[in-house]
């Protein structure tokens, strides 16, 4: 599996190996299918395309996409994502609506993850000739808050979960970063290469995954990281 830098509370890099909620739910999915979990480290894009050269068998948190279909068997979900702007409201431009970013000026720096997907919607926002801010492509999931401490952005996209893991781990303390807009909704899933993984192998990890959810082993592991927080029912895509 291919794991990116650092995205807590998901993916954590330490010094006795990995830990996280992606990985915890990896291991047991692992286990529960008769499967060996071995996780290399690389950046979101450097993964895409390792998946395509059938260099590596699973990514997590990937989004579906009918594009992504030639590459990617999906099991889960694993996760509901929630993107969200966040910033300092003081510093930036009110705003109502995601269309609305449209018209923040070109001097104010917006970081997003090189080769994630933020929806359609933002997708057709940035194509416009006359879109505001200056997106800063990222290449992993450095420490956001850092890019905004030290002003290299002004705001970011992240996942809710990762701004409610900072929250109960006391890093939003004499910090004024806000919430300050829902960018994306959309199920993340376990992506597994239809370059190294057989038909039989993908509905074996279906299977093991719908038993896991129905013990409500999935469950007890996503309530360790993200209690207030639910797992999404299983819907695999083939």
């Amino acid at each position: 599996m291919g794991a990116d830098s650092s995205f807590p509370p998901h993916l954590n890099p330490t010094g006795s190996g990995w830990q996280g909620l992606s990985i915890d739910l990896a291991r047991a999915l692992a286990e529960e299918a008769g499967c060996e979990l071995v996780i290399y480290q690389s950046p979101w894009r450097r993964s895409l395309q390792l998946i395509a050269q059938g260099q590596l068998d699973m990514l997590s948190h990937l989004s579906f996409s009918e594009q992504r279909l030639a590459d990617f068997r999906f099991i889960g979900p694993h996760h509901q994502e929630t993107v969200v702007l966040i910033g300092d409201p003081q510093r930036l431009p009110a705003l109502e609506n995601l269309q609305q970013l449209a018209s923040w000026p070109k001097e104010l720096l917006l970081a997003i993850l090189n080769g994630a997907y933020y929806g359609e919607a933002f997708e057709q926002l940035i194509a416009l000739d006359d879109f505001g801010p200056t997106l800063v492509e990222i290449r992993s999931h450095e420490d956001k808050l850092a890019l905004l401490d030290t002003g290299r952005v002004d705001a970011v996209l992240e996942d809710q979960s990762t701004l409610y893991h900072w929250r109960q781990t006391g890093q939003m303390q004499h910090r004024s970063y806000q919430q300050l807009l829902v960018v994306y909704q959309n199920p993340v899933y376990f992506g597994f290469s239809r370059h190294t993984i057989s038909d039989e192998m993908a509905v074996r990890l279906d299977e093991a995954w719908q038993r896991l959810y129905q013990r409500g082993k999935l469950q007890q592991i996503r309530a360790r990281y993200l209690p207030e927080l639910p797992l999404p029912a299983p819907a695999a895509i083939f």
